[in-house]
């Protein structure tokens, strides 16, 4: 009886460690089809960032280039990354939810700023103005821009199919400080972001 006891305690076990331990399928939750591969600078900040336990989640388009210019995108559950080799060949910019803000960052921008000029919408379609604010450096190469999701605007979006989408627009240049005015470089390519 004994043998019986532990031969079914053994069974049990197992069978419990077989229910917890995760299966490959299990093992990610995002497409792998639409994972950057190695060498993809979007792919490889996203990896390097926790990737699906990152802020931006899993990938929910493959990355593209765009067709009139040099650089690429990638849409992810919770924001958006682009590459814009404009500013910099390391150059990233991203938007992305967290919490009650959108948060817009860059890094890479391939040279020393004393500053940021960083232009942003909600909803510009709808007649929204776009605003330009300063932002201060992270690093010389780096910053970051954080604002409300429900700022105020002159035009509030619309629900379709009992959803509401807002449009954000993100772009920042980055800028010296000279003797009588500044003097600044291009501006990113622009990181549209909806949800």
């Amino acid at each position: 009886m004994s043998i019986t006891r532990a031969l079914l305690a053994a069974a049990t076990l197992a069978a419990g460690l077989t229910l917890l331990a995760p299966t490959a399928a299990q093992a990610t939750t995002c497409d792998p089809a639409l994972i950057a591969p190695n060498g993809s600078l979007i792919g490889g900040f996203w990896r390097s960032n926790n990737g699906e336990n990152s802020v931006f989640g899993c990938p929910v388009t493959k990355e593209f280039g765009y067709p009139d210019k040099r650089g690429s995108w990638q849409r992810f559950e919770t924001g958006k990354i682009v590459w814009s080799p404009n500013l910099g060949d390391g150059t990233l910019v991203r938007a992305f939810e967290k919490g009650p803000n959108m948060v817009f960052k860059w890094s890479g921008l391939g040279r020393d700023w004393d500053f940021f000029n960083v232009r942003w919408s909600k909803d510009a379609q709808l007649g929204n103005r776009t605003y330009q604010v300063k932002v201060g450096r992270l690093t010389p190469w780096s910053g970051q821009f954080t604002i409300t999701k429900n700022p105020a605007v002159d035009f509030e979006s619309t629900v379709s199919h009992g959803r509401t989408t807002d449009t954000w627009r993100f772009v920042v240049q980055g800028c010296d400080r000279g003797t009588f005015s500044s003097d600044c470089g291009p501006w990113s390519i622009t990181n549209v972001y909806e949800f």
